[in-house]
């Protein structure tokens, strides 16, 4: 199970969930965890060649936990072509369909690219990838996220000028069955806005079909503020979108791109709620009552907060994770912070200097008893 080590967090009342570290199996990085309708539990990862000269050459790979045995099942081969993997930003990305299916959508480069591939329903075999394909391509430089609802299978990216960023847009792809076919590429942001380049986005549908996509603006090229966009289909199937209010918190005022990534997960509630970065800080807001964003770390720090990942369990405790250190290919050093039901900070031991890998982030799950994983 490549259980490192145990970390005990207890609040006042010593009721808080014990936080398991694990490494991502096989040696991987970029791990991406999901938890299904059905509560089973799903690892996406990317693992390199053995080889020097396969160093930044790999595969994905997918697995299942095993609630019963306490262990991932033996992982199966998603992609069918060897490809070099990049950043967080590239990252691959992973959702469970109304069928029970597994749904991964991912970046290749030279040229830049997308490729979607979906499980059969029993979870054991994966389709001969799809090449995505349209003119919605152009200047893509960023991964794409790929969310369910039902029988919808959404793709969202986004794409345009790379030197007019200012310019780009949010391209949504949506199948309406299941993924065995795709609807023609739609654009669904406000043009106004423009989309940061090489920043990841996050896409979520709530439990109304409503479709959450999470990005960072590029206004004027250099307001690069985090933006959540709301979709809807009216009867017609036509797209309808609008915007959630930005927060003073949310803005960024910086001419480069920071290279970030963020991440949207649902609470025991219902409600959705996104983990970002601002300004080198990590914040976290709930998305259903459009709370005002609350800082994760106490305080400033002399290096950036990045990449976070974040999960709750039934008990109503949320565990956000992050790498904390400059640069853009470090993965920086592990940290975590855990609030209990009612939103309050609990007391962590510290976790040394634990790294994560070059060009990985953190990801994390939930176990059956409450308890939280920390996989880096």
């Amino acid at each position: 199970m490549l259980v490192l080590t145990m970390l005990a967090a207890c609040s006042r009342d010593g009721s808080a969930p014990a936080i398991e570290i694990q490494r991502v199996p096989d040696n991987g990085i970029h791990p991406r965890i999901v938890m299904d309708e059905w509560g089973d539990t799903h690892l996406l990862y990317f693992r390199a060649g053995m080889s020097e000269t396969e160093t930044y050459l790999g595969h994905l790979f997918y697995t299942r936990y095993d609630h019963s045995s306490d262990e991932w099942l033996p992982a199966v081969q998603v992609s069918s072509e060897p490809f070099n993997y990049k950043d967080p930003i590239y990252r691959a990305n992973i959702a469970v369909g109304g069928e029970g299916r597994v749904h991964i959508v991912w970046y290749v480069d030279r040229p830049a690219r997308f490729l979607y591939a979906r499980s059969d329903i029993n979870k054991r075999v994966f389709e001969t990838p799809v090449l995505i394909q349209g003119p919605q391509l152009d200047g893509v430089d960023a991964g794409a996220d790929i969310a369910t609802y039902n029988n919808r299978v959404a793709l969202v990216w986004g794409a345009g000028d790379l030197m007019r960023e200012d310019q780009r847009s949010i391209v949504m792809l949506e199948s309406p069955d299941f993924g065995d076919s795709f609807d023609d590429a739609v654009l669904i942001s406000d043009a106004a806005l423009g989309v940061c380049a090489c920043c990841a986005l996050s896409a979520e549908f709530n439990q109304s079909g409503e479709l959450f996509v999470s990005y960072r603006s590029a206004v004027n090229n250099t307001g690069r503020h985090m933006q959540t966009l709301v979709v809807t289909q009216n009867a017609h199937g036509d797209v309808q979108s609008s915007y959630l209010p930005v927060h003073g918190l949310s803005e960024w005022d910086i001419a480069s791109c920071p290279v970030s990534t963020n991440d949207m997960v649902r609470d025991v509630s219902g409600d959705y709620w996104l983990a970002y970065e601002s300004q080198n800080q990590l914040l976290t807001m709930n998305l259903t009552d459009i709370t005002e964003p609350q800082r994760i770390s106490d305080q400033a720090t002399a290096t950036r907060e990045k990449h976070p990942a974040m999960a709750f369990n039934l008990a109503g405790y949320q565990l956000i994770a992050w790498g904390e250190g400059g640069g853009f290919f470090s993965g920086g050093l592990l940290r975590r912070a855990m609030f209990d039901p009612e939103g309050n900070k609990v007391e962590l031991p510290d976790l040394h200097d634990t790294e994560i890998p070059d060009r990985s982030f953190v990801a994390v799950m939930v176990k059956p008893d409450g308890d939280f994983v920390l996989m880096y």
